[in-house]
This record gives structure tokens, C-alpha cells and sequence, in this order.
């Protein structure tokens, strides 16, 4: 593990630059263009390469780039090469590492900063907080490496087998899932009478409850948006399970507001990381129109769940909803 320098606290552009040298393992040296020649890769591909993994474009004198970037995109031309991939495919794939890792990294950060805040010889909050963050990071980094690596692995696994399963004939346009909806009620107004302290905490405690009570029933987490968390499960019986499991957390819960919830089944359109289509729009509509502490289901989730032994249904009032029209619902026991 290599050390940080002393010296790197006493001028912020140093210190930045100690970090990225630790981070990246070696300094920058190469204009944009001494890049790609080194690379043998025309310029304008490699400007579309950084720009697709969401780095800043650099300018054209700028040194901008380091030996890790070099073998950084030599890696990523020979995997085009190597596997046939066209253009369009290796900058999606370029985007999608680009905007998961970005997310990852920040939110790795800001779970360090909270934890350095909190110690009894903490830093001050601002500039040394900052640097302080900065420093346990780049000394953690090569430890969390081979266990970023091994949970990327682990994830493509699940998503090869889900795709094994969903595979049906070509007319039949995506996959079948049953999509859920749960957010917390009053979070806006709440939100105002918290301090940032405390909203952050209500923010990291529902985004871990969702995340263990979703994949404790073998859901998937699509995305979390503040105050909601979007779902899917391949079973309604397995997704009612993580419905009734996130309303009953958010009523013995102490700092989570009361949940509403809505869930409906059918075909979704999977992109770019997210599920798109009327099902995911109906538990979407669904979700607005509960009450707290009620679930709401369409009429495909209720069909499915008559026979489920942990399942109780009582009818509820069709419901008009926005961009979808009249829509026969029950509310989940």
C-alpha cells in the first residue's frame, strides 16, 4: 500500500494530485491526442470512449491522461476486438460502468465522511473532513478492489440466470415481473422540519431497510429516488412478501414514516438498468392512490395471489388512473 505524503495537506492541488498518483498509480503525462497515438486509436474514438464513461472532456493541451489511462483504453479496444463488439455496444457498456461506479464512489465517500464525523476526534467539517475522507479512501482502495470485483461477478451471475428464465420467443416483447412501489408518506413535509443531519439519517436507514427486506425475499432493487423505492420480483407472491415486510417495518419503526404501497404484474421492458411499460406506470398510479399503511394491487397480482395461503385480498373501488383509464384493484392484507 502506498503511503500518502505529509506534504500533500498543505496544498490542496498537491494533495488532489498525491491522491489521484495513490489511486491510479502513476501521474498524468499525455495530452489527449499523445493518447490515442500511443493507443493507436483515432482521436475522436477516444474522446467518445471518456466522454461514454462520464469524465469531463479534457482540452486539446491539457495532460490530462497517465499511464492507467493508456492501458485503460488499450484494454478497452482489445475487448472490441477481441469479441467483435461494435462501437455503439462498447460505449454502453462504457456508459453503464461509467454511471454505476460514479454513483458507487460517492456514495462510498459520503458512508466514509459519516463515519470520520462521528468519531470523538473528529475533524472539523469542511476542507480537513474533506482531506481526512480523502485519505481513508485511498488507503482502503486496494482492499475493496478484489470485493467490488467479486460482487460485479456474483451480480452478472444472477442476471444471466434471470435471463436463461426469462427467455421466451421473439414475439413476446420483454420479461414478466411484478413490479413494486413503496415510498414513505408526508416525506416531503417532514423533510422540511429536519435538519440536514437528520434527514441524511432517515435517507440511509429507508435505504437499508428496503435493501435487506427486498433481497431477503429474493427481489431485485431497480432504483431508489429519496423517499421511494422501485421493485420487482419474479413472483407477485414473492413481491407481496416484500410489501407486506416494508409496511410492517415502517409502523415499528421509529424514524421511517409510514409506507404506502402498489404492485402490479406483467410485462416490463428492461433498459439500461431501469424497467420500463404500463405495468411499471400501473404501480406507480397504484402507489399514489394508497392510503398509508396500504397496499394496493392490480387485478393480474390478485389473480395470482388468490391461492397463496399468506395472502389476504379484500376488493377495493376501481380506480381511475392518469395515462392508464379504469383499473379493477384490491388492497393486500
Amino acid at each position: 500500500m502506498s503511503e500518502i505524503p505529509h506534504q500533500f495537506t498543505a496544498d490542496d492541488s498537491t494533495f488532489i494530485d498525491g491522491i489521484e498518483r495513490i489511486l491510479m498509480g502513476s501521474s498524468r503525462r499525455y495530452r489527449r491526442r499523445e493518447l490515442s497515438e500511443h493507443a493507436g486509436v483515432d482521436p475522436e474514438e477516444t474522446r467518445r470512449v471518456w466522454r461514454a464513461l462520464g469524465f469531463v472532456n479534457s482540452r486539446e493541451g491539457d495532460v490530462a491522461f497517465s499511464d492507467t489511462d493508456l492501458r485503460a483504453l488499450r484494454a478497452a479496444m482489445s475487448v472490441t476486438a477481441t469479441h467483435d463488439l461494435d462501437v455503439d455496444t462498447l460505449l454502453g457498456l462504457a456508459r453503464a460502468l461509467g454511471r454505476t461506479t460514479d454513483r458507487l464512489a460517492m456514495w462510498q465517500t459520503q458512508l466514509v465522511a459519516d463515519m470520520i464525523s462521528q468519531r470523538q476526534d473528529a475533524p472539523p467539517e469542511g476542507k480537513e473532513l474533506a482531506k481526512a475522507t480523502a485519505r481513508t479512501m485511498a488507503d482502503i482502495a486496494d482492499d475493496l478492489e478484489p470485493i467490488m470485483n467479486y460482487v460485479w461477478r456474483r451480480n452478472l451471475s444472477v442476471a444471466l440466470s434471470r435471463l436463461l428464465a426469462d427467455a421466451q420467443p421473439e414475439s413476446h416483447l420483454g420479461v414478466v415481473r411484478t413490479v413494486g412501489f413503496a415510498d414513505l408518506v408526508s416525506f416531503t413535509r417532514l423533510a422540511r422540519s429536519l435538519s440536514e443531519s437528520d434527514l441524511a439519517a432517515l435517507v440511509t436507514r429507508f435505504e437499508a431497510m428496503a435493501s435487506d427486506i427486498v433481497s431477503e425475499h429474493s427481489g431485485a432493487v431497480v432504483k431508489m429516488v429519496g423517499d421511494e423505492v422501485l421493485f420487482s420480483h419474479q413472483d407477485p407472491a414473492g413481491a407481496s412478501r416484500i410489501a407486506r415486510a416494508l409496511k410492517e417495518a415502517s409502523e415499528t419503526d421509529d424514524v421511517i414514516p409510514r409506507m404506502r404501497v402498489g404492485l402490479s404484474t406483467g410485462r416490463v421492458l428492461a433498459r439500461l438498468g431501469d424497467i420500463y411499460g404500463t405495468t411499471v406506470n400501473r404501480a406507480a398510479r397504484l402507489t399514489n392512490a394508497a392510503e398509508a399503511g396500504q397496499i394496493l394491487i392490480d387485478e393480474t397480482t390478485a389473480d395470482a395471489l388468490r391461492h397463496d395461503p399468506q395472502s389476504t385480498l379484500r376488493a377495493h373501488e376501481a380506480l381511475d388512473l392518469s395515462g392508464i383509464g379504469t383499473s379493477p384493484s384490491w388492497v393486500l392484507l
